[in-house]
């Protein structure tokens, strides 16, 4: 099935549609959102970046406005999906740009189908070890109630977390918004990306080049050497004052370090 790129925001893939935001012009960027959030997490710095790229922005399946799929899905079943949306959109070819669970979309993109990667940009990237995923889920466990929903988080909890190192109520409400509106997709994302093994895929990795970019404050910094050793033709920028969401925090900032980056 052919869907025109210019008049649907909703591509079907065999797990259900996938709901997109599309603008600009010129050579594609595709935009993979954090956890529990939605194409929201992009709202500050599309406009920017589409005066140079045509921005692709997609919920993923479960979150925002896609559907939810009827099955388990891990990362390589996400990466399915969103190909198969690509593909529907003629989207052959493109720079990948993923912040959080979206960094390891696009990972798992550049690992699977190299052929689709240009230049890959991985914003706040977990580096997680699947052999301490147990008790990882069980520290975490708290966060969810007896349904599995995400509980709403506090202000105070965001800072500690260093989803934002400096958050506003806003964007609190906005990302407790999103994760209710996900409902259990935010944990079942979780228990998927949990037991995702990043590091086995970054051989794999034949993006033309490679940005690995965390706020300074963002407590998966961890991952940072891990993953700039790891992938060929990386390189790294950590932008000051931030913390895991940094384009909500400071579009100019993180636009100025994404087109410095992907222009030649």
């Amino acid at each position: 099935m052919f869907v025109r790129r210019d008049i649907t925001d909703s591509v079907p893939t065999p797990e259900g549609n996938m709901h997109f935001v599309k603008q600009g012009s010129g050579y594609p960027l595709v935009m993979l959102h954090p956890l529990g959030t939605s194409t929201w997490a992009w709202h500050t710095v599309i406009d920017a970046l589409s005066q140079h790229y045509t921005c692709y922005a997609f919920d993923m399946l479960g979150h925002g406005d896609s559907d939810k799929p009827n099955r388990h899905f891990n990362i390589p079943d996400y990466a399915k999906a969103l190909d198969e949306a690509c593909q529907l959109l003629n989207i052959h070819r493109g720079h990948y740009l993923g912040n959080s669970v979206g960094a390891c979309l696009a990972t798992e993109m550049a690992a699977s189908y190299p052929e689709r990667l240009d230049k890959l940009v991985l914003v706040g990237c977990p580096v997680w070890d699947p052999y301490t995923a147990s008790q990882r889920l069980s520290d975490g466990a708290a966060n969810y109630d007896a349904d599995g929903l995400a509980k709403p988080r506090t202000l105070e909890e965001m800072k500690t977390q260093t989803t934002f190192a400096e958050p506003r109520q806003e964007w609190v409400d906005a990302t407790n918004q999103t994760r209710a509106q996900a409902g259990v997709w935010v944990k079942n994302l979780m228990d998927s990306l949990a037991y995702y093994d990043v590091l086995s895929r970054l051989p794999r990795i034949k993006a033309s080049a490679t940005l690995v970019m965390y706020g300074e404050h963002d407590r998966l910094r961890d991952g940072e050497e891990l993953l700039h050793n790891n992938i060929t033709n990386a390189s790294k920028k950590v932008l000051p004052g931030l913390g895991h969401i940094p384009q909500i925090e400071d579009p100019e900032t993180f636009v100025d370090a994404v087109l410095s980056f992907l222009q030649p």
